[in-house]
């Protein structure tokens, strides 16, 4: 390499490593910003990490700095936060990370009433659609699921339901169940559309659900595996209405599960 093709190289490597000092310094102050705006919000402390990636693109993917952050005290309350570039407003999904643990708890009931077993447990997840954050000034954690959809246009709802199963799930009986179920739930006119996912567990399985759902990726990918469940189905809700009838339940056991 010649003088010429040298220096350039050393004027390249001299900005590439300014810009990445500039980018290290921009996103802790990021970092800051949001970490003081989520305080403030929501009245506790917050983690925030993997600033500038972390999940996805931005929803304004050229003018925001994307962020993960969750409460020290519960890792498992994991929240996706973006700021703009001028560091004036800063979006989060926290709400809906607290309404949906309020959310399962009234689908735990209504499925151990209508399985008629107390060893299940449910997972949701709330989407705002759109932006996918829900409004800026909403942060009263106190405030019920039902004011929450009612100020909330929430787009959609994702529950996945797990159980203690044995091997041999009577399919025919449970795809009756599964629609009972999605009939309990419109009944709480909350639900407008979703999917709700049905897990029969291993039981070794079923003991660590809790704890390990959010260290295993992707849900659906990870439990429908053969040596994590005996079998799994879903149903479907759309304009508050259902979507699939019992045979279509039933024929959705043992659905393949294709990662595009």
């Amino acid at each position: 390499m010649n003088f010429n093709g040298r220096l350039v190289l050393r004027i390249v490597m001299v900005l590439s490593l300014v810009s990445l000092m500039g980018c290290g310094q921009k996103y802790k102050d990021a970092e800051e910003k949001m970490t003081q705006y989520l305080n403030e919000k929501y009245g506790e402390e917050f983690v925030v990490e993997n600033v500038g990636g972390g999940y996805g693109s931005g929803i304004f993917s050229t003018d925001t700095i994307k962020a993960e952050a969750y409460p020290p005290n519960s890792p498992r309350h994991r929240f996706r936060a973006e700021i703009t570039k001028d560091f004036s407003k800063v979006w989060d999904n926290y709400m809906n990370i607290i309404m949906a643990d309020k959310f399962d708890e009234k689908m735990m009931k209504v499925s151990q009433e209508v399985f008629g077993q107390k060893e299940l447990w449910v997972k949701t997840h709330l989407d705002s659609g759109g932006l996918s954050f829900p409004a800026r000034d909403l942060n009263n954690k106190n405030m019920s699921i039902e004011d929450y959809f009612k100020a909330e246009a929430i787009n959609g709802i994702a529950v996945d339901l797990f159980m203690k199963s044995e091997p041999n799930v009577d399919k025919e009986r449970e795809a009756q169940k599964v629609d009972k179920l999605v009939d309990r739930v419109l009944a709480l006119e909350e639900f407008k559309h979703g999917f709700i996912s049905v897990f029969y567990l291993k039981p070794s399985v079923f003991e660590q659900v809790s704890t390990e759902f959010n260290t295993v990726g992707e849900a659906l990918h990870y439990y429908t595996r053969k040596e994590m469940s005996y079998t799994h189905t879903f149903a479907k809700i759309s304009e508050a209405k259902k979507v699939y009838s019992v045979q279509e339940i039933l024929s959705h056991f043992d659905w393949e599960y294709k990662k595009f």
